[in-house]
């Protein structure tokens, strides 16, 4: 008798993977988080480079935005999708929450421009840790499936700089996406951060990025 892994049991493990690499982000942020606190940094900064507000990494910054912010941690970041527009507000509202004084417009951009989509998703955590994902351009179903998380001075410098040059070529928003600010106070924002782990289940759109250490 052979027996074969049936549909249930595919998306487990995917689901399994996929939470365990957004587990990976919140312990990179947690780090950050303790640095910060104890005084070492200056106006401590997360930047990401995403393909949308479904990215893994946003995912970690809204379940540890509280941290985040009693940290003085704040997020800027570039997307290159402007959908889908449920979670692109509730992503607004995380980078809100950790930066309450400051513009929408001033914490994120979009790189729209097609020429653009040849950058890697990128997070730099602080002084110590830059992940890097596959590039943007790749659908869901032809993407490397690596991602790297690097420590050091080096991999942290070519991430502020590839952020700083993509924050450059990239637009603003459109301002009635910006006035998602508001979505910072409401029930379906603050409920994404407390519980979006559960949430995270339902697979992105980019797809399931392994880990290579």
């Amino acid at each position: 008798m052979r027996a074969v892994a049936g549909p249930n049991r595919a998306q487990y493990s995917s689901r399994e993977s996929l939470q365990s690499e957004i587990d990976r982000h919140s312990e990179a942020l947690s780090r950050f988080a303790e640095l910060a606190l104890q005084g070492g940094l200056e106006a401590p900064v997360c930047t990401l480079v995403l393909r949308s507000a479904e990215s893994l990494p946003a995912i970690a910054l809204a379940n540890m935005r509280d941290i985040l912010a009693a940290a003085g941690i704040r997020a800027r970041a570039v997307l290159t999708k402007a959908n889908p527009e449920q979670q692109l507000h509730s992503f607004f509202g995380t980078l809100a929450a950790l930066s309450p004084d400051t513009e929408l417009g001033e914490l994120v951009r979009w790189a729209r421009h097609p020429r653009l989509m040849d950058a890697h998703e990128q997070a730099v955590y602080g002084p110590e840790l830059c992940w890097t994902g596959d590039a943007i351009r790749r659908d869901a179903d032809k993407r490397n499936a690596l991602a790297l998380f690097e420590t050091g001075p080096d991999a942290i410098i070519r991430g502020s700089h590839a952020f700083k040059a993509l924050w450059a070529a990239s637009d603003p928003l459109p301002g009635h996406l910006l006035d998602a600010r508001a979505s910072a106070g409401r029930p379906c924002a603050d409920n994404r951060a407390k519980d979006a782990p559960p949430a995270a289940m339902t697979p992105p759109t980019e797809g399931w990025p392994l880990l290579r250490h």
